[in-house]
């Protein structure tokens, strides 16, 4: 084995080569827009069709370690939010996985009707990044139309990806918000951050509420993870519609949520320096999103010249009339802060790469509060959906 095969297949190499081309892809600016978090992506996708690859753990370590980051910083408001919008991120969740819902029956029945039944209707699930959705779909479908089920779902994934990520990074520059103003209405809409009495508790033990009195905890951090992992794991039974899970994102997201929230456990403390938190955020953030790339790059190209266009398509379809549906309810008619609705409309589509990018484009992390309220409901829809899709669709192999 020569020098340059040696290093090509050293995991630590690929993935940071990715990170530091992602990030120097993404701090090049055109009419003043830039890719920010999504050039690691980018790369990764560049790179993974080149044939380099890394190991599928690095995937859930580093999205386990972003996602706690995220909702330790997120957890000092996430009793506020949910008590001024929890009702509209439930609302939410259902509204965004209906209309893809709707969108994909009509995809199969009028606009590619042509196609192959199953690989557009693996779109619905893919292009809403929705794993649990995948495996309801799955256990629903006659043997025949697995494959093709979760070749769609695999397309729709990297197509539903690519267009929240960029949703949430160029939204903003494109409707000119004023991210300062929206932060202030965020402020004012959801009030100060976690209760009275729960910062005075952390503040006597040491802690102040803003995590100030503690630097960082490698203790409490994995705490988070680990409690994260268990509460991920456990099955909610939901009769015929199987016992799906909330996985690593939502077992980890409601982990740090929590325990952020109550800021010590014991001796271990769990509330700590947002500064120390952000930083921890922004690097695993990139090394994540390079390792998604570095996935779905590999055969997919491969994949849409064997398959056809149409599957392409059908999932552009599906994210785009959700992610328009969620901007719809959450700006015009329920006139939400854009801090809480990019929140909400990442967990309707319930995709952590578009979290990270509704955060990067933010600078805000509160944003993670609103990924809360509304990701489990919209899991839950996306799993009885999918079954109900294979209900109402007549399959056509």
């Amino acid at each position: 084995m020569t020098f340059v095969e040696t290093v090509i297949g050293n995991d630590l190499f690929v993935l940071f080569l990715a990170v530091v081309v992602g990030m120097g892809i993404g701090r090049l600016s055109a009419g003043g827009i830039k890719l920010g978090v999504a050039g690691p992506l980018f790369a990764g996708l560049v790179l993974g069709h080149l044939g380099l690859s890394v190991p599928g753990a690095y995937s859930t370590l580093t999205l386990a370690l972003f996602v706690a980051a995220v909702g330790l910083i997120a957890a000092q408001d996430i009793k506020s939010t949910i008590a001024t919008y929890g009702l509209h991120f439930i609302a939410l969740g259902a509204i965004m996985t209906t209309v893809a819902l709707g969108g994909t029956y009509v995809w199969t029945q009028y606009l590619f009707s042509d196609a192959s039944t199953p690989l557009i209707m693996g779109s619905f699930s893919g292009a809403l990044t929705s794993s649990p959705g995948l495996g309801s779909a799955v256990e629903a479908l006659p043997e025949a139309a697995r494959s093709e089920y979760q070749i769609g779902h695999s397309v729709g994934y990297v197509v539903g990806v690519l267009l929240i990520v960029m949703f949430q990074q160029l939204y903003p520059a494109v409707a000119d918000l004023d991210l300062g103003a929206e932060k202030e209405r965020f402020a004012d809409d959801v009030g100060s951050t976690g209760s009275d009495e729960t910062a005075d508790a952390s503040a006597s033990g040491g802690v102040e509420a803003d995590g100030s009195g503690v630097t960082f905890s490698v203790m409490g951090y994995a705490l988070v993870i680990a409690v994260g992992g268990i509460v991920g794991s456990i099955p909610i039974p939901m009769g015929s519609f199987g016992t799906p899970s909330l996985g690593t994102t939502g077992g980890v997201l409601i982990a740090a949520l929590g325990l952020g929230y109550l800021g010590r456990v014991g001796p271990v403390t769990t509330r700590m320096d947002t500064s120390i938190l952000s930083e921890i955020r922004a690097f695993t953030l990139a090394m994540f999103l390079a390792v998604v790339g570095l996935d779905a790059g590999a055969g997919f190209l491969e994949t849409i010249s064997q398959y056809g266009v149409q599957i392409v398509a059908a999932a552009a379809l599906n994210s785009l009339l959700a992610i328009a549906a969620g901007l719809v309810v959450t700006r015009f008619v329920w006139k939400m802060d854009w801090i809480s609705a990019a929140g909400g409309i990442t967990g309707g589509h319930t995709d952590t790469k578009g979290l990270a990018a509704a955060i990067d484009a933010t600078g805000a992390d509160e944003v993670g509060a609103g990924y809360g309220g509304t990701y489990p409901f919209a899991l839950l829809f996306m799993v009885i959906y999918a079954k109900v899709l294979v209900m109402l669709v007549p399959l056509v192999v």
